[in-house]
């Protein structure tokens, strides 16, 4: 298991509803954290190549796994800076709503549903992109506010796919 890049089609991809949550998803989920550290605080399936309606994170007060979210309702506005594991090297300003009411299944496949606010809600936001095939990088409404570290390994692919999107750099 490794960390899918930008410019890969996996991240594309809408991520396929998950009929059972069964304890190899669980252990799955908990392999899938030791990538997702020491700088990221969440991590979706399709960034580590799989196709399944699930992510992990974990804000400070242990991991969570969300499995076939939707989220109910959106409340609120903020602009915060964002990366992304498979983006690495690249921040930008990225809006998003400041509270979500969430409806998921948590590890033992119980359907909840949740609020929650400010930096939990933008990650939960972020993640809940990758399983509609969509990158934090979709969302920047003006390119000149990216911020590309010199040593990305990604920045070409992040061009190609800001001009594709029909954005100007």
């Amino acid at each position: 298991m490794k960390i899918v890049l930008i410019g890969s089609p996996l991240l594309r991809k809408k991520a396929k509803p998950i009929r059972k949550v069964t304890s190899e998803l669980v252990l799955l989920a908990e392999s899938m954290a030791e990538f997702m550290k020491p700088t990221g605080v969440g991590l979706a399936a399709p960034q580590v190549g799989l196709g399944e309606a699930f992510f992990i994170y974990d804000v400070g007060e242990g991991l969570n796994l969300v499995v076939n979210p939707q989220i109910l309702e959106r409340k609120g506005f903020g602009t915060d800076e964002e990366g992304c594991l498979s983006v690495p090297g690249v921040y930008a300003p990225i809006d998003r709503s400041t509270e979500i009411t969430l409806s998921y299944l948590d590890h033992t496949g119980k359907r909840r549903i949740h609020k929650y606010v400010d930096f939990e809600a933008r990650v939960i936001q972020h993640e809940f992109d990758h399983l509609q095939g969509m990158l934090f990088v979709d969302r920047i409404t003006d390119p000149s506010t990216i911020s590309v570290q010199e040593d990305s390994p990604v920045a070409a692919a992040l061009t190609r796919t800001i001009e594709e999107r029909g954005k100007r750099l």
